[in-house]
């Protein structure tokens, strides 16, 4: 694939052309918290972020959306109808996150239409991290701040100029349709990219020990340490509203007289009324649980069934724990037993 550039003073011009052809989502503020939103104009673009505090995993699963409606007896299914997007300004950590969304909501046993159908008309368009935050742990989870994974085109920041590297067929589209807008790279310009990604991955100082977790799990199902590590935890739930690799659903009907519809809403591992059965019976009483379970979800159940763990090493687990509960002590913690 080609690797152009464009300049930080195109850069206008080329967010009005993809507003033009396409919904354009990127990284605003609102509130003071960065969030993926909808703009109608590159102005509305954050000038200076490093991660959303929210991921953009809502633009493809959202929070609450209507899967059918029904009118005495007869279901009007929600057609996903989706408009051609482009998402400026993902991160790698965010852009692999798809990847295994993907495996869940597009499994050869599974196929979910409405986040299918999202995916087919997203372009992915991802800057390189240049200034990990010291919560990021990234390269323990399989990919780094320059992954080129779950991206169509990756973007680096050279200064002056961004390098933009096309990864897929979708990509090399959407920069082949850009015209004159971009010129093509120089020996130079490979170098800073080179010195860009050296930098960002010396700048990775957070780890967490991931070889050899799932093994470790499987003898762990009983094991007195979740005693003490759930004794920290208020169950809120926001680790898991900002994670972007869960997608826990809960389904509800709501209607009004004859009329309704079907609602999928995001739900969380970390309610008490999460597991709760038709017969009243809940499995898991207690945080000690349900903190078990998330943690063995993460590193053992999704390697089991995906070969993957379902942890990108983004942290905003860590930066938004009101009691600063961080997964990254809680997997050293698991890995010295």
């Amino acid at each position: 694939m080609t690797e152009k550039i464009l300049t930080k003073d195109n850069q206008k011009e080329f967010l009005s052309r993809l507003i033009k052809d396409y919904q354009v989502f990127a990284p605003v503020e609102k509130d003071g918290n960065l969030l993926f939103s909808q703009i109608d104009t590159p102005e509305e673009l954050a000038e200076e972020y490093r991660n959303t505090k929210q991921p953009p995993k809502e633009l493809f699963f959202p929070h609450s959306e209507a899967l059918f409606r029904f009118r005495k007896g007869q279901a009007i299914e929600e057609s996903p109808n989706e408009a051609e997007r482009v998402i400026f300004g993902m991160r790698p950590c965010d852009a692999k996150s798809l990847i295994l969304l993907d495996m869940v909501f597009n499994a050869e046993g599974f196929k979910d239409p409405y986040f299918i159908a999202r995916r087919e008309k997203t372009t992915i368009i991802s800057i390189a991290c240049a200034q990990p935050q010291i919560t990021c742990f990234c390269t323990s989870c399989g990919t780094s701040p320059v992954s080129e994974e779950g991206s169509d085109i990756l973007l680096f920041d050279l200064g002056a100029n961004y390098l933009v590297k096309s990864i897929t067929p979708k990509g090399q589209q959407l920069i082949d349709n850009l015209g004159g807008l971009l010129t093509d790279a120089q020996k130079s310009d490979l170098k800073k990219r080179d010195e860009l990604v050296k930098t960002a991955l010396a700048k990775m100082k957070s780890e967490i020990p991931t070889e050899g977790l799932k093994e470790k799990l499987e003898g762990m199902f009983d094991s007195p340490i979740w005693e003490k590590i759930h004794l920290k935890c208020l169950g809120c739930g926001i680790c898991t509203y900002l994670c972007p690799t869960c997608h826990c659903f809960d389904i509800v009907d709501e209607a009004v007289d004859s009329e309704g519809k079907r609602v999928r809403n995001w739900d969380s591992c970390m309610y008490p009324q999460f597991t709760i059965q038709a017969s009243g019976v809940n499995p898991r009483l207690s945080n000690k649980e349900r903190l078990r379970q998330r943690m063995m979800h993460k590193f053992n159940y999704s390697v089991s069934n995906y070969g993957q763990i379902f942890c990108v090493g983004c942290g905003r687990c860590v930066r938004n724990c009101p009691v600063n509960f961080d997964i990254r002590e809680i997997v050293k913690l698991i890995s010295e037993k």
